[in-house]
């Protein structure tokens, strides 16, 4: 039964990629485009090393996923040697290398650290569990992961590590490896560890002209517990890719953050000023829990984010979600046209620090929530005492002298919003919190609430921060707001319903829509009276606005 079933899905896949390239006129034009338009922005395609195994051991097979590749645009692919404890054949995957680099495509691959050697033992201390981890203290572990590495490296000469390259194991090896370290000091530092001598340094041994590429997931507030260090571990790689995963943020069900809209866009700025950015995000099909308006979102916080490399993960997937895969086709020229704004200008706004391996105590994900409310920030790893606004969540207090610059931001006039965690925490400074420049925003225990919060006293928050840059806005939640440069303001509506709202300038001349997404069917309107611009903008849309 089971061969029967993966000869089933085989051919299931095949006639997918036959009938969903007829009537596709302009898939080879598509591919065209995206070829001209590579250094913009670069749309790549993941295959698994069981997918390799699968799909791209025969001739067929590897037409198939060419012919598919073209068809939706795809310019690069990253052919996976190791993953989920197998081995992709080393005859298969240079015979699949040639193929596509002769067809015209760049060829990167990548590993998944996960199934080989000791699998970790899952413990307490706050630990989220996730099967699939290693144990990395084991020698054994250790070993096979520098096995893998070098197996890579000795074909490709990019790697990406798949962001599964952390631990959570408390065996007892753990234990007594840890000593008297918190899990969160003795996981990043074990990790550093293996990331230079098990990873770096072995893949640069067998092929000095490897790039090895760490990508982080999306789950910036639980990095450090799990040995990520954002710190530490940038500097010993030669790039970092970023995880911008969205799904359908459903209030009553959800208790995570990472996964709301904004949270792509937080983390791709975020870790930018921790490291290099190996060029984009990653996302996939989310299968039910990311509807095809979510799935393209995806696509749009990576540009915003100041991605040019959007990675899909995985080949089959993708081939079975031909819906998302005709809507994100479809939009990718205006996707394009999105990144020529968003790279040619600086991000301007609100600074909004959240320190490298800093807790989030009871305000995990907040980032992820703040951003939902209309405010244009520049997220930020260090406070910068000349930013004009900031918002401190919990996290700052990491930083050792962030009462000292508090005080000196609150003494000379910088609006500050902080949280109620922050404040608790805070508490012994009362003259620095009764600053008049200083307000407290009710997070209570739950970022998500954020979203409930009324539209005026949303707005009670964002006129004070905005108020610097001489800009006043007026929208509900789940309306984002970003500044470019100083000619342009890019306004995302992630609602289910259209909403209206204004940007209020202390000086504007003329305003122009120079682009709204979907260019096909989405609706937003402009107007301008004196000073005041006001948009109507449908469900699940982008505009962007140029302004003099």
């Amino acid at each position: 039964m089971k061969n029967s079933s993966k000869r089933f899905k085989t051919i299931f896949i095949a006639l997918i990629i036959l009938f969903t390239g007829f009537g596709s006129s302009n898939a080879q034009p598509l591919w065209n485009t995206m070829k001209k338009e590579n250094t913009v922005l670069k749309v790549s395609a993941w295959f698994t090393a069981q997918e390799v195994n699968k799909y791209l051991s025969t001739g067929a097979g590897l037409d198939d996923a060419i012919k598919w590749c073209k068809q939706y645009g795809i310019t690069k692919v990253h052919l996976e040697a190791f993953g989920r404890g197998l081995y992709a054949k080393k005859e298969i995957l240079i015979a699949a290398r040639d193929k596509f680099l002769k067809e015209g495509f760049e060829v990167s691959s990548g590993v998944t650290t996960t199934q080989f050697g000791k699998n970790a033992v899952n413990g307490g201390d706050g630990v989220v569990e996730w099967t699939g981890s290693q144990c990395y203290t084991n020698k054994e572990t250790q070993a096979e992961l520098q096995r893998l590495i070098e197996y890579t490296a000795s074909m490709f000469d990019e790697i990406i590590l798949d962001d599964w390259f952390f631990t959570q194991c408390q065996c007892d090896e753990c234990i007594r490896a840890r000593g008297d370290m918190t899990w969160a000091k003795y996981y990043t530092t074990l990790m550093d560890k293996m990331s230079r001598e098990r990873v770096v340094g072995p893949a640069h041994a067998i092929n000095p002209k490897v790039k090895v590429i760490i990508k982080y997931p999306q789950w910036y507030d639980e990095y450090h517990i799990r040995g990520y260090d954002v710190v530490g571990e940038p500097a010993i790689f030669d790039g970092i890719w970023i995880g911008t995963e969205d799904r359908n943020f459903e209030y009553d069900k959800d208790k995570i953050g990472y996964e709301i809209g904004y949270n792509a866009y937080f983390n791709m700025r975020w870790l930018a000023t921790l490291g290099k950015v190996g060029g984009g995000g990653w996302f996939d099909t989310g299968g039910d829990r990311t509807k095809v308006n979510t799935y393209i979102e995806q696509a749009r916080h990576t540009v915003l984010g100041g991605g040019s490399n959007m990675i899909l993960w995985s080949y089959s997937g993708h081939v079975a979600s031909p819906l998302k895969m005709e809507a994100l086709s479809k939009e990718l020229p205006a996707l394009i046209k999105l990144a020529k704004i968003v790279q040619a200008r600086p991000i301007k706004g609100v600074s909004l620090v959240k320190p490298g391996n800093s807790d989030p105590f009871e305000e995990e994900w907040i980032c992820s929530f703040l951003g939902e409310l209309g405010i244009p920030f520049v997220p930020a790893s260090k406070v910068d005492e000349q930013a004009k606004s900031v918002v401190f969540p919990v996290q700052v207090l990491k930083d050792t002298d962030i009462v000292a610059k508090f005080g000196r931001m609150a003494n000379k006039g910088t609006p500050i919003v902080i949280t109620d965690g922050f404040a608790k925490r805070f508490a012994v400074h009362i003259a620095y919190l009764n600053n008049a420049n200083v307000s407290v925003l009710p997070v209570n225990g739950s970022p998500k609430t954020l979203l409930n919060i009324p539209r005026q006293q949303i707005k009670f928050y964002r006129d004070k921060l905005l108020a610097p840059f001489g800009l006043k806005f007026d929208a509900p939640a789940k309306v984002e707001l970003y500044l470019f440069g100083d000619d342009t303001f890019v306004v995302e509506n992630i609602n289910d319903e259209s909403v209206d709202v204004s940007l209020d300038f202390q000086h504007v001349a003329s305003v122009a829509k120079i682009l709204t997404l979907p260019e096909d069917n989405a609706n937003a309107t402009l107007s301008q009276t004196g000073n005041s611009v006001k948009l109507h903008i449908s469900p699940h849309t982008l505009v962007a606005v140029s302004y003099k």
